[in-house]
């Protein structure tokens, strides 16, 4: 008789343990509401030759529970920007940072598949952020969004460093 309640508390009890281990796993790494900027690893593109001529730099990044006020957004892109400064030598640079989503999830990668072609620029509906500055333009431009669900523009603000521009 007493194999037999150990064996069924085993069953009673069991899933109550598993459980709670299984949601714990799945929340590792999850940022509980807190905002987190990290870039979108193999989308950087360099555009033109090292020698004689001017380079783009486009960098990619994802931020998980961005700020819903535009001018926090456009604080915290520039603030990320200042820690995490390009490297030189590029006539311009082109920072932009999309929301996660269901189409464009934290672990996306691009997809040069034979039968299936997935890039960044597919997903332009999640993007809610920009920075641009050159040599010719030295001022950094800044465009933030609100965006719907399905990526319609709902308010748009365009800052020119500090200033708002409209």
């Amino acid at each position: 008789m007493r194999k037999v309640n150990s064996k069924v508390l085993g069953l009673i009890l069991g899933p109550f343990l598993i459980l709670p281990i299984l949601l714990g796993c799945a929340d590792i790494g999850e940022p509980n509401g807190e905002t987190v900027i990290f870039e979108i690893a193999n989308t950087e593109e360099i555009v033109g030759k090292e020698t004689g001529g001017a380079r783009t730099l486009r960098k990619h990044y994802m931020i998980l529970s961005p700020p819903e006020d535009l001018t926090d957004l456009k604080v915290l892109v520039e603030e990320y920007a200042k820690d995490h400064r390009a490297k030189s030598g590029y006539g311009a640079i082109h920072l932009f940072f999309y929301r996660e989503s269901d189409d464009l999830p934290r672990d996306w990668q691009p997809d040069e598949s034979y039968m299936n072609t997935d890039r960044l620029e597919h997903h332009r509906s999640d993007l809610i952020a920009s920075i641009t500055w050159s040599d010719a333009q030295p001022q950094k431009e800044y465009n933030v969004y609100d965006k719907s669900e399905e990526g319609k523009i709902l308010k748009r603000m365009r800052f020119i460093e500090d200033r708002l521009v409209e």
